[in-house]
């Protein structure tokens, strides 16, 4: 399955500049979902981090890596033919998310997510964002939802 951009926003409630997944490369409730985001020098982030070398921030790395796992909820409830309600899901925690390398304007950033464990309304995601020095950030990504969604 491959989304594009137009395709995303029916799922999730974020909005460019903030919306921070461009494409879905690749889902399979079973396994996972690939996505990625393109990196171009005009977003505001890179304005202010770090004007002479601009690199994305973590948080924004973390924030990306969560949209990608909130990706994953509605495309699962979409497959079982569940109803879901956009804006529902929460980021609740990064928890032992850890960042190896630095991702700079011009690359793209390619998120890996697959879903690990239901606690109630509680989400456990083990992600993974890669940038062209390879592992940028890993770790468990944490989501909450308004009301039960069952994985």
């Amino acid at each position: 399955m491959v989304l594009e951009k137009s395709d995303i926003i029916a799922y999730l409630p974020q909005r460019d500049p903030f919306l921070m997944v461009d494409r879905v490369a690749e889902f399979d409730s079973a396994k996972g979902i690939a996505a990625e985001l393109d990196l171009p020098e005009s977003l505001p982030f890179f304005r202010g981090h770090f004007p002479s070398m601009p690199v994305m921030p973590g948080v924004m790395i973390a924030e990306a890596l969560a949209q990608t796992c909130g990706l994953y909820i509605a495309l699962a409830a979409r497959e079982r033919r569940e109803e879901y309600q956009k804006g529902r899901i929460f980021f609740l925690a990064a928890a032992n998310l850890k960042f190896k390398s630095v991702v700079r304007a011009g690359e793209t950033l390619a998120m890996r997510a697959s879903f690990a464990r239901e606690y109630g309304r509680l989400y456990s995601f083990s992600a993974e964002a890669c940038g062209k020095k390879g592992v940028a950030a890993s770790g468990t990504i944490v989501l909450a939802s308004g009301e039960n969604v069952k994985l």
